[in-house]
């Protein structure tokens, strides 16, 4: 027997699979259209504790974006997400929450979503919490804030979706990666077409950098 048993039943499934997406798509498309504001979303680990110099960074970020007139939008579950929509709900703004139903150990039981929904798809939550964004700020995290990073810097790249502000707070934590990227895949022409995909990203510390960048869009 095949131990691809998860991978499987979707195939075996077809049809089901299909009717699935079609219907995360379809009710995430309609939670984005409820609100008329411009949408940020938020990224970054599920293991940033309240209180933390990360939480308390990002949720003030996501308070002063609110009270500017954005709608904050997460993956709807702990650490720097819930930083996102708590700042969202003491700014009094739209606070969007598109949960993962398979990932254990991401449900909050807080009062903080205006707008929410679970995913059973990630890739159907990616798309839709990207979609209609109009910048993606990514705060420190591990494998999934990597893979959403990097996704989203591709799909940009390859001119697929819009360009919008990829915005990575904390220069010092993302230094590392991004100098081995201008060292090694840009240097040897592997991944990268230039310095202008380096330059898709923004990086910064502060929370009037951000606000300068999303006036300059």
């Amino acid at each position: 027997m095949s131990r691809l048993h998860k991978n499987r039943q979707y195939f075996e499934r077809a049809g089901w699979t299909v009717d699935r997406v079609k219907d995360e798509i379809n009710g995430g498309l309609a939670l984005l259209a409820k609100t008329d504001r411009r949408i940020i979303s938020f990224f970054g680990s599920h293991r940033v504790q309240p209180g933390s110099e990360y939480y308390r960074h990002c949720e003030e970020t996501a308070f002063r974006l609110g009270k500017s007139g954005y709608a904050i939008l997460s993956g709807g579950g702990p650490g720097i997400m819930h930083a996102a929509n708590s700042g969202a709900t003491r700014a009094g703004a739209p606070s969007f929450g598109l949960k993962a139903g398979l990932l254990h150990g991401e449900k909050v039981a807080d009062r903080i979503f205006t707008h929410e929904m679970e995913f059973h798809f990630l890739f159907v939550r990616r798309f839709i919490m990207s979609i209609k964004s109009e910048a993606l700020v990514f705060y420190p995290g591990g494998y999934g804030t990597l893979n959403e990073l990097f996704e989203y810097a591709v799909l940009m790249q390859t001119g697929i979706v819009d360009t919008v502000p990829i915005i990575c707070v904390n220069k010092a934590y993302w230094q590392g990666l991004f100098a081995w990227l201008e060292a090694n895949p840009l240097r040897k022409d592997f991944l990268l077409h230039g310095k202008s995909d380096i330059s898709l990203l923004h990086f910064v510390d502060t929370h009037e950098e951000i606000e300068k960048i999303l006036k300059e869009k």
